[in-house]
């Protein structure tokens, strides 16, 4: 989820906060932007030729994940990446950025996080793991007992490739 309060900029220079928060994506700005430029009835504010004030910016914004915007961000490629990221899970999101992925780089990069669901310690982890891929299978299932899966655990954490959330380690991969 991602909010942004959009503000005219000449009545803000002027020192008239006028905004309206927006949910994006947006279908469409042009009311919003016309509500904007328009709120202040007193001819002072507006420009040297009696026009309203048309530059607009971006004076506070919410997301649900750790999210920075920029109050100079162009809001309509802000708006494109709001409509990419509303099919990724926000902790797939939370955890791009954790390891340091570009906002704009995560829809792409969302392809490159494993999740493992419902994993108390990273001994879950590589029990996943383990499972998943078949690496014990060659081995002799009297073996199979004596495999160390917190000693694995500790090793696969030590590349420093997972980050945990809500009880689920993501593992990025790219």
């Amino acid at each position: 989820m991602i909010r942004i309060f959009i503000t005219n900029l000449g009545l803000y220079n002027a020192g008239v906060l006028c905004g309206e928060w927006v949910d994006l994506p947006c279908d469409d700005f042009g009311p919003v932007y016309d509500r904007i430029k328009v709120c202040h009835d007193d001819k002072k504010y507006y420009d040297g030729c009696g026009n309203p004030y048309e530059e607009v910016f971006i004076t506070d914004y919410e997301t649900s994940f750790g999210l920075e915007i920029s109050e100079y961000q162009n809001i309509e490629e802000l708006n494109k990446l709001a409509e990419t990221l509303e099919d990724i899970d926000d902790e797939i999101i939370e955890a791009l950025l954790y390891f340091g992925v570009d906002w704009e780089n995560i829809p792409t990069e969302a392809e490159n996080v494993y999740v493992y669901a419902d994993c108390k310690d990273m001994a879950d982890v590589a029990y996943e793991i383990v499972e998943q891929t078949g690496m014990l299978k060659q081995m002799p299932e009297n073996l199979r007992f004596y495999f160390d899966y917190e000693a694995y655990g500790r090793d696969l954490n030590i590349e420093g490739n997972f980050y945990y959330s809500n009880g689920n380690y993501y593992e990025y991969v790219g």
